[in-house]
């Protein structure tokens, strides 16, 4: 069998990944990136694709005629045309739960540093403006304690019950949301608008799909507490970013952090760069712990392997 990982730097960093379970599956090719028009040279006899960010549309699957297998290596699937896949008899599969302790640490990372005003003050530091403070301290920015207060959690699978376990340390209440039916004692299941109206901090972790597309928008934004944190580290197209940044700038949201947008990279987004707000913006970064990226290679060759062996394993088309 042939396997070609299509772009594996978005995985590897100088080097620390072990993927020596991937040649153990078949003759197997690595690509740096690879961008449509390369496609049907890096993977045209392909039997198998590994893929995180590449995009596999209906056309592309058409110029791979050998494609039996595509092993997603990441939770969320929006970049396969699913149905596309169903159709020519192709396989999908996705690794689950491998970022259910780094997404949650980012998460209240960037929770702690929205309550803190970590930026801002550190800001001031850098620019001097504590050295020539008349006291021992600078008090520009309102912060607040996490302990006591709401935490909304939208999307209840393993990321989201991390963050609920971290939250209970704080000592916040906890209520989620979540399209599907869930059972996790002691939580249940709350409306989408019961998170919102009564959440001090709303933290997303759905995935990217029909039914999640901006699901915050101006009417959810507006039903949010005023001075409330919204943190993203689902997916960019959750959060009406138009309608976040008008809730930012009225002064309704108290703060907003987020790792995706809906444009990655970005080329211009309007919420980049307005340090005027309590705003902060990572790159797509709240899953790349060492261990987190190492356990998505391990479960793309599981995967891969229970495929050759004629089992079912994390599959989605």
């Amino acid at each position: 069998m042939k396997l070609v990982f299509l772009d594996a730097d978005t995985i590897d960093l100088d080097g620390d990944m072990d993927f020596s379970g991937l040649p153990t599956l078949g003759s197997y090719t690595s690509w740096p990136m690879t961008s449509p028009e390369e496609l049907p040279d890096h993977a045209g006899d392909a039997e198998a694709v590994i893929v995180n960010k590449v995009r596999l549309g209906r056309a592309d699957m058409e110029a791979l005629p050998k494609l039996k297998h595509i092993a997603v290596i990441a939770t969320g699937v929006d970049n396969v045309d699913l149905t596309a896949a169903r159709e020519r008899g192709i396989r999908v599969t996705n690794v689950g739960g491998y970022g259910k302790y780094t997404v949650p640490q980012h998460a209240f990372t960037l929770i702690l540093a929205l309550a803190d005003r970590l930026i801002d003050y550190a800001g001031d530091v850098a620019r001097g403006d504590w050295q020539q403070a008349t006291s021992f301290t600078l008090l520009r920015y309102p912060t607040f304690e996490l302990a006591g207060k709401t935490l909304g959690i939208i999307g209840f699978g393993a990321i989201g019950r991390g963050a609920a376990e971290i939250a209970t340390g704080f000592r916040m209440r906890v209520l989620a949301h979540d399209l599907f039916p869930f059972e996790y004692p002691p939580y249940t299941n709350q409306s989408l608008e019961t998170v919102l109206k009564h959440a001090d901090v709303v933290t997303i972790h759905a995935p990217l799909t029909e039914e999640t597309r901006n699901l915050i928008g101006p009417d959810e934004l507006a039903t949010m507490k005023p001075g409330a944190l919204l943190v993203n580290t689902g997916r960019g197209g959750i959060v009406d970013e138009a309608a976040l940044l008008h809730s930012l700038e009225s002064g309704h949201l108290g703060g907003a952090a987020l790792d995706v947008l809906a444009q990655e990279p970005p080329q211009t987004n309007p919420l980049i760069g307005r340090t005027d707000l309590n705003l902060i913006i990572t790159p797509h970064s709240a899953w790349s712990a060492q261990e987190a990226r190492q356990r998505l290679i391990d479960g793309v060759v599981a995967n891969v392997r229970a495929w050759q062996q004629g089992r079912d394993r994390n599959v989605v088309a």
